[in-house]
């Protein structure tokens, strides 16, 4: 009698109890999934911009090939994919669209790996339930709309874990002339040795098949049944992936050795999240997702439970089915463990986990159809009709659920395609914002120099300067002082402070030395414009104007006013629509300032209409109401930004201070004598050049 070659054991195979759909059927069903998946992954694919990471994929591979595995080695990520993109950009073009379409073309073959995957396991059922989940997955979608690897790095991740279980026949007794059979050996070690040159998390895939065939050679060997012709392949596998990775090991042990996200994690918060990013992705909060994560749950409790849904011939087909659910929870387990043991955990790095997809859909899935078993039966049983009407009510019971499970990822994929706090930074409208208003003679910064990839594919004819990483006060200096001297505006891309400028040095000198006009977020990416102008360091115009506390207040010790002992304005009139209007103010606390304020400086017109205006925390939100020196006068400067239309008037430029919380204006007393809440400064002439 043949091992392996039964229904109950063939992986693959039909077994009491579950039901496997005829060929043409499944065909059917399979194509459409695809088509599902491919309408879901090409929706709005370049509605979005680029982001950082995606502009240095797009501009790494216009390189040569030497230069790309040139850059890769400087990079913390090997060159696979993007000598792959190079090819791509050759045959498609540059656009989003083409290159993001590597992406999709490798989303669907992590679904088709799922499919296939889940069908050897088990049977054609579930591995149609695991690929429509793979589908319509958040997690799934989300990356193979982006230009990074990490699509691919799922695909091939499926590929060779459905090649391990082929070659060995974990799910069953093994064929060992299968060991004989040197094309399919060949095919896992070339997708083994490709997963490393895509992303160094495919190690996890790697460890995870080595667990995998270990346990499955000790069972054997406990059997008796010493498979070392087994062992000997598996360990030349190994070893011929090796030798193909070994140029670049040297370099991978570098990159991974600084890899670390180095926090506090509560392992209880940890595990939820990644649930949480493995059923509805990154683009739906917590507390929006508890109806998944609860349905996620319940249907891998029901894909462990032994026996459900097996009925009389439990005991007969549960030999078959538990190698199967092992190798999964292998494969799904043994990554999430070394991604915790290796300190790896953080939002930013969750996407590393695109290699436990396909086990995690096929155990939901496993759930899926083993409950269908169970529950159907009975509906069936009570309504005493035929097996037909049986399969009628279990293949409803199936539609339910995913319909269910459907509406459930729904408001994460409506999210990730229309909602705007969960678009990827917007370099495209940068580029698009800075254009509008330009001018011969303006600058445009980057904070953090690796922003000159994405920056410089939308505005490719841009002189940019990006600034030096983590720089000091003097290379600050160095730096921003010629650029100032040459140029008549500057716009800055700030993004990554924490990490390209941790002390803000950059926006500290050009709060001293620039005409601030304003912020503007995108996503992450803050831009902001200076004037450059001349820098008084002594008021025009001299006052003593109080804002706050009377005088008898202060005396008293009460609260104590902020008094403004002048201004002035950097540049001769007349201005012209589109300047900056440049205005240094002197402030002086004359006590400890408890109390978050904000500057207002406005233009109003002749009837008192809003015409330009600035609002921010005191020399750019780094010297804060609460930080004031008793005594000392602070130099504040302000730019005022004159829109395009502006019309040619007299305008009347004044001063105000609120507080951030209540938005509610200081009273403003000159001379003893309250003027309102806010001061008048002097008359600014605008004329069209």
């Amino acid at each position: 009698m043949r091992t392996g070659r039964s229904g109950e054991n063939r992986p693959g195979g039909s077994r009491s109890g579950e039901h496997r759909p005829t060929s043409s059927a499944a065909r059917l069903l399979f194509l459409a999934i695809l088509v599902l998946a491919a309408l879901l992954r090409f929706y709005r694919l370049d509605a979005q911009s680029f982001w950082n990471d995606e502009g240095n994929a797009a501009r790494i591979a216009e390189r040569s090939v030497d230069l790309i595995v040139e850059g890769a080695a400087g990079d913390i990520h090997p060159p696979g994919y993007y000598l792959l993109l190079h090819l791509w950009r050759a045959a498609f073009g540059q656009s989003e669209l083409a290159l993001r379409s590597l992406s999709v073309v490798a989303g669907l073959a992590l679904v088709a790996g799922t499919y296939l995957l889940g069908r050897r396991l088990f049977n054609g059922t579930t591995g149609l339930v695991a690929a429509f989940l793979a589908a319509i997955s958040p997690f799934g979608i989300y990356y193979s709309q982006e230009a990074r690897m990490y699509a691919l790095l799922g695909a091939i991740s499926a590929l060779s874990t459905l090649l391990l279980v082929r070659l060995h026949g974990l799910t069953g007794p093994p064929r060992l002339r299968r060991y004989g059979a040197l094309v399919p050996w060949v095919a896992y070690v070339i997708a083994g040795a490709a997963g490393l040159y895509t992303h160094y998390a495919f190690v996890f895939v790697l460890v995870a098949h080595n667990v995998a065939f270990g346990a499955w050679w000790l069972v054997e060997l406990l059997r008796v049944q010493l498979r070392w012709r087994a062992l000997a392949a598996w360990a030349g596998a190994q070893m011929a992936m090796g030798l193909l990775y070994l140029p670049w090991l040297p370099i991978a042990l570098d990159a991974t050795g600084r890899s670390s996200a180095g926090g506090e994690v509560q392992l209880g918060v940890a595990l939820l999240d990644v649930l949480r990013v493995l059923t509805v992705g990154i683009t739906l909060p917590l507390r929006e997702a508890r109806g998944a994560l609860v349905a996620a749950g319940a249907l891998i409790v029901a894909g462990l439970i032994p026996g459900l849904g097996a009925g009389r011939d439990r005991q007969r087909t549960e030999s078959g089915l538990w190698p199967g659910v092992g190798l999964l929870l292998v494969t799904l387990l043994t990554p999430l463990v070394l991604f915790f043991g290796f300190d790896l955990y953080k939002p930013a790095w969750l996407k590393f986990l695109v290699v436990v997809l396909p086990p995690f859909y096929i155990l939901l899935a496993r759930g899926v159809v083993r409950l269908g078993d169970v529950i159907p039966r009975g509906l069936g049983a009570l309504s005493r009709e035929a097996r037909a009407q049986h399969l009628v009510l279990r293949f409803m019971f199936y539609g339910i659920i995913l319909l269910a499970l459907t509406a459930l990822t729904y408001p994460s994929l409506r999210n990730l395609y229309f909602n705007p706090a969960y678009f990827r930074d917007d370099y495209r409208q940068i580029a698009a914002d800075i254009r509008a208003v330009q001018r011969p003679g303006d600058a445009i910064v980057l904070n953090a120099p690796n922003q000159w990839e994405v920056f410089t594919y939308y505005a490719p004819d841009e002189d940019v300067y990006p600034a030096p990483y983590r720089p000091s006060s003097a290379k600050v200096e160095r730096f921003l002082a010629p650029i100032r001297e040459e140029h008549e505006r500057i716009f800055v891309l700030y993004w990554g402070d924490a990490e390209s400028d941790p002390r803000r040095r950059i926006e500290s000198w050009l709060a001293e030395h620039a005409y601030k006009t304003g912020d503007r977020w995108y996503g992450d990416v803050r831009l902001a414009t200076y004037g450059v102008a001349p820098l008084p360091q002594q008021p025009q115009a001299t006052l003593t104007a109080r804002f706050g506390g009377s005088a008898a207040e202060s005396a008293a010790g009460g609260r104590p006013g902020i008094l403004l002992h002048g201004y002035a304005l950097a540049a001769d009139e007349p201005f012209a629509p589109g300047d900056v209007l440049p205005v240094t103010l002197f402030w002086e606390a004359e006590g400890a300032v408890e109390e978050p304020y904000k500057i207002t400086l406005q233009l109003l017109d002749d009837a008192g209409r809003l015409s330009a205006q600035v609002d921010t925390v005191p020399r750019d939100g780094l010297a804060p109401t609460t930080s004031w020196e008793v005594g000392e006068v602070l130099t504040d400067r302000y730019g005022l930004h004159l829109s395009q239309d502006l019309p040619p008037a007299r305008y009347t430029l004044i001063v105000a201070i609120y507080h951030v919380a209540r938005g509610e204006r200081l009273d403003v007393a000159v001379e003893g004598e309250t003027v309102g809440d806010h001061l008048a400064m002097r008359q600014v002439t605008v004329r069209t050049r």
